[in-house]
């Protein structure tokens, strides 16, 4: 029998604060793609040496995502948060005065890199495990939503700004955003665990309750193999199978993510649709993200992780597909169909692999565990933003590129099929 607490449970609390961080933080990341067009219409530089910037903010993010594990696994949030909102906020005031292409590379390859890193997806999907079990997947998907819909809201936005006060005056603006709402709530409200504010996981007292896996009412089974111990230590899991292949998946994820992320607007400018339109259409890939990863992410507390990412993944695989046939403005239903389709399935990837790795290696290194995975994050960013400046530049085409998507997103499927099987 269950018996939840009559209080509020303050786990919505964390939630609400996740969302709007990563709503802010993820959501600003993603505007570089605006920018990128903005910054490369003044200088004209080259499309890969200026993606290499983003590049470069990418490997920052792998190679100091272990730091922000260990700090998430040591610390309160309430400490780790603000302190990462001031690095974006000085890497924002600092981005108002680029006039060389180091300077980019500098204040957005490593400041807001590191800002945005000590605040982002890893040490959010190692806090939400903590607070929930039974509504793990619901809970990580409405917080993850927070990266679709501030795409939706700050790419827009973010060119408006551009267009009316200029690329310089919008980093100040996205700076004093950062400053007066993130800061606040995260050292206001945010906690590292139900037991800071004398509560339990989802609200149920474990005295009258049976703590049910994961999976809601699947068998746990499906996601532990009986002979594992039931809580991971960084080194237990970093030999095992499963982790590596949840390594290619993740690789595979960033290639996907940040590849599109960085080219997509220009891409769609390319073939003779408006600037805003572009900014637009980014942003409503992170709207539809965002619903499949609260809708997938709910789905997979009920049919599997690896069945929800399987068709999250086949949905985005139809989008990119599609999205190589758009090469002027006479089928717009191919780009509207891309982005709704490429938007609702790698929407519901980062979720369920978040989760899944929750599933996989439950414990207080899943700081550490999650850091590690985001090192192949980064690095699979990396690659895929400057890979497709690289070709574009070379054969004044984006078809190669696109193409390595399509390899990735099947790779990505296999890696967590594997890491999943239970042979």
């Amino acid at each position: 029998m269950k018996k939840k607490s009559h209080r509020f449970y303050y786990g919505w609390v964390i939630v609400a604060v996740s969302f709007l961080t990563l709503f802010l933080a993820l959501g600003i990341r993603v505007s570089f793609g605006v920018f990128y067009i903005a910054i490369l219409g003044e200088y004209g530089w080259g499309r890969g040496e200026t993606a290499g910037a983003f590049s470069l903010a990418m490997v920052v993010h792998a190679f100091f995502a272990p730091v922000t594990g260990n700090l998430i696994d040591r610390f309160s949030p309430r400490k780790l948060f603000p302190l990462g909102a001031i690095f974006l906020v000085i890497g924002l005031l600092t981005a108002s005065r680029i006039t060389d292409i180091w300077h980019l590379y500098l204040i957005f390859g490593v400041v807001i890199a590191i800002g945005i890193n000590t605040i982002s997806f890893a040490p959010h999907v190692t806090l939400i495990p903590r607070w929930f079990i039974q509504r793990r997947g619901f809970a990580s998907g409405l917080v993850l939503s927070g990266i679709g819909i501030g795409a939706m809201v700050l790419a827009p936005l973010s060119e408006f700004m551009i267009e009316t006060v200029g690329w310089r005056s919008a980093f100040l603006i996205l700076a004093g955003i950062i400053l007066g709402l993130v800061i606040p709530a995260t050292a206001l409200f945010q906690r590292r665990s139900p037991e800071e504010v004398g509560q339990h996981p989802d609200g149920i007292d474990p005295e009258f309750s049976r703590v049910v896996s994961p999976q809601g009412q699947g068998s746990s089974k499906d996601r532990r193999s009986p002979n594992l111990p039931e809580r991971w230590t960084f080194k237990a899991a970093f030999v095992t199978r499963a982790f590596w292949w949840m390594a290619l998946m993740v690789f595979c994820h960033g290639f996907l993510v940040n590849m599109l992320l960085v080219h997509q607007a220009i891409y769609v400018m390319d073939a003779g649709y408006s600037q805003i339109l572009a900014a637009s259409l980014l942003g409503l890939v992170g709207f539809f993200g965002s619903v499949g990863g609260i809708l997938f992410g709910f789905l997979s507390d009920r049919i599997g992780r690896e069945i929800g990412f399987t068709l999250g993944s086949s949905a985005a695989f139809l989008g990119v597909f599609l999205l190589l046939f758009v090469q002027d403005t006479a089928s717009p239903w191919l780009l509207y169909s891309f982005v709704i389709l490429y938007g609702f399935g790698q929407g519901a990837l980062g979720p369920i692999y978040a989760v899944l790795m929750g599933d996989l290696f439950p414990g207080d290194s899943l700081g550490r565990i999650m850091a590690t995975l985001s090192i192949e994050f980064g690095l699979g960013g990396a690659l895929g933003a400057y890979v497709g400046g690289y070709f574009y530049d070379q054969i004044g085409s984006y078809l190669l590129p696109f193409l390595l998507l399509l390899v990735s997103i099947g790779l990505g499927v296999l890696g967590i099929w594997m890491a999943t099987s239970r042979k």
